[in-house]
């Protein structure tokens, strides 16, 4: 799959040439592209019934996300983010070139002076435990120097993982901290996701940092929850684990088991029905191994520009993935998250639900138990709450937008 292409259809990739006199709108992010086909074939059905059998016998060292690992696994929260760009972006300039670019591309896209590239969303910022950033940052600061464009920074994210505290390595390395000043002081819009990382920014640039949230937030999601739910009907509650990583692997093998207790207790206290969101396509494993311990539960496996949808049919969600409340909270469905990211904290404070917010390396049932169903008690207060947060954050990241789009920087 190319690296630049014109965002269109779910499909729609190949290598395009839409550089035109008024340049264009370079949505650069973690993901661009969407795989060919969901079909997984015999090799992964078999390779899932395996794994789901040693879960239940108890051999979870064979329980790893590499088994699933190959061209057709796709994170469809990162898309979201280029998705909702794109939407944005065509609501505002129907005439606008767009063109999505994958991280570590910009050297290749053939940049000129005239295109604005928006860092979209995403853990842009993510060093690693001692404080080095991804090699890509130091091409990507090349191809823009080099063409002389416009670089905007468009809620963009700060990673950092909750295992790393006890490292003590949060500082950035010398050259790090060099090539991130350089790229700031290029910009001519900082605007970010969250405290966290105006927080980690601030010190680096003299510059005004906006937090704006999640560029996934605004995604368009046609349907309310109203829609669907009220007198008499069970709930229906969303579910996600993370199963895409090192770390996340190592969590399932630690705490699945009392999770799977945790969700057997809530849905034989609330009668609600479960609806698994696939985020990544090894969480498939995730689903299966729930069903297997006799959890009723829908699988929802959509691109991203679907899963708002998929989303506001259901009343509330209990997510890992960040993207899964994120744009859980795009339907307007709050969510209970599990965090292994200081990134969750940070989206859960942003949206004034920091309670909801629970840390995974402490897992514990009892506690996810007590906070799903003190969320389940207050639905409709939480969701007008979180949906008002929601339009106060759309109104600056519009005007965000609005400036990028249509202001000329000297």
């Amino acid at each position: 799959m190319s690296r630049n292409h014109v965002v269109g259809s779910p499909n729609q990739g190949g290598c395009v040439d839409c550089r035109d006199s008024e340049g264009r709108y370079i949505l650069y992010g973690a993901v661009v592209d969407v795989p060919d086909s969901f079909s997984y074939g015999v090799k992964h059905s078999i390779k899932r019934f395996v794994d789901k059998s040693a879960f239940r016998f108890g051999y979870v060292d064979r329980i790893d996300y590499r088994n699933y690992q190959d061209g057709r696994a796709y994170n469809r929260g990162d898309h979201s983010i280029i998705v909702s760009m794109a939407q944005r972006i065509g609501a505002l300039d129907a005439d606008g070139r767009i063109v999505a670019v994958q991280w570590g591309g910009l050297e290749s896209a053939k940049l000129e002076s005239t295109d604005k590239v928006l860092i979209c969303g995403s853990g842009y910022f993510f060093p690693d435990a001692i404080g080095r950033l991804p090699q890509r940052m130091f091409s990507d600061l090349r191809a823009i120097e080099a063409a002389g464009c416009e670089l905007h920074f468009i809620g963009a994210g700060y990673n950092r993982l909750l295992a790393w505290e006890r490292s003590g390595a949060r500082g950035l390395s010398v050259e790090s901290c060099h090539l991130l000043r350089r790229l700031l002081e290029r910009a001519s819009t900082i605007s970010v996701r969250d405290d966290n990382t105006k927080i980690f920014l601030s010190g680096l640039v003299d510059k005004n940092i906006s937090v704006i949230g999640d560029p996934a937030l605004f995604i368009d999601s046609p349907i309310s929850v109203a829609d669907y739910f009220g007198g008499g009907v069970p709930s229906r509650i969303g579910l996600n684990i993370p199963f895409h990583g090192p770390q996340s692997t190592a969590w399932v093998k630690k705490n699945f088991r009392q999770f799977i207790d945790a969700v057997r207790e809530i849905q034989k206290l609330t009668k609600c029905e479960f609806v698994y969101f696939v985020h990544y396509d090894s969480e498939l494993l995730i689903a299966d191994i729930l069903r297997s311990y006799g959890v009723r539960l829908d699988v929802v496996n959509a691109v991203a520009d679907r899963l708002s949808c998929e989303y506001a049919k259901i009343d509330m969600h209990i997510g890992g993935m960040l993207h899964s409340c994120i744009i859980a909270a795009a339907a307007g469905v709050p969510s209970v998250g599990l965090a292994y990211d200081e990134k969750h904290f940070g989206f859960f404070s942003l949206m004034g639900r920091f309670r909801y917010c629970l840390d995974a390396r402490l897992f514990r049932s009892e506690k996810l138990i007590e906070r799903a169903l003190e969320l389940w008690r207050d639905l409709p207060g939480e969701r007008s709450r979180m949906n008002a947060r929601r339009c106060e954050l759309f109104r600056v990241f519009d005007s965000t937008l609005r400036k990028v789009m249509f202001s000329s920087v000297p």
